[in-house]
């Protein structure tokens, strides 16, 4: 299929929506199995913990076992994400790739920079004049879903959790608004 250009109209009505639309449907999946990329998701996440848990110890209490887990945690997350990029080098990003959760999350984000700001400040004409930076989300969202695909394997990861990253800001969205209305 023809991709317009991004600052085209067609792009914007016709192509992108279609686009999310697949993106977001429930496909059937073929077959079972594992991904040949399960390992290294699971030792990311094994560095994110060691990570998480060995620099505050560190740092408050200048612990050595949290000085020795925060550095295999860091120096693992750095040799994970390089060999994630390096295994995708030479391979061009498109639009079959596209990260959606990425995308929403910019999305979202500036919504909800323009609910929080607006709810903060008990206006509701600076909130929808910070909400419209959810158009500037909206584009920013296109271009990181495209470029992050230069993660590799690490690309699915960070589009997860930005996937329910975005679902979190949708709740706390919904309890600021409500919080607003009484």
């Amino acid at each position: 299929m023809h991709v317009p250009k991004l600052f085209s109209f067609d792009f914007h009505v016709r192509y992108f929506p279609a686009l999310l639309w697949t993106h977001l449907r429930l496909q059937e999946r073929q077959g079972i199995g594992f991904s040949s990329t399960l390992e290294y998701h699971i030792s990311l996440a094994v560095c994110i913990v060691l990570l998480a848990f060995g620099i505050p110890s560190a740092a408050s209490s200048g612990s050595l076992v949290g000085w020795f887990a925060g550095g295999i945690g860091a120096a693992g997350t750095i040799a994970l994400v390089i060999h994630g990029i390096l295994s995708h080098k030479g391979v061009p990003v498109s639009y079959d790739d596209f990260l959606a959760g990425v995308f929403f999350f910019f999305v979202f984000l500036g919504i909800s920079c323009g609910i929080f700001i607006g709810t903060l400040k008990h206006s509701f004409l600076l909130g929808l004049m910070t909400g419209l930076a959810g158009f500037a989300g909206y584009l920013i969202g296109i271009l990181a879903s495209l470029y992050l695909q230069h993660l590799g394997w690490v690309a699915v990861t960070v589009n997860g959790l930005a996937g329910i990253a975005t679902l979190v800001m949708f709740a706390v969205d919904l309890v600021l608004l409500t919080a607003a209305l009484f």
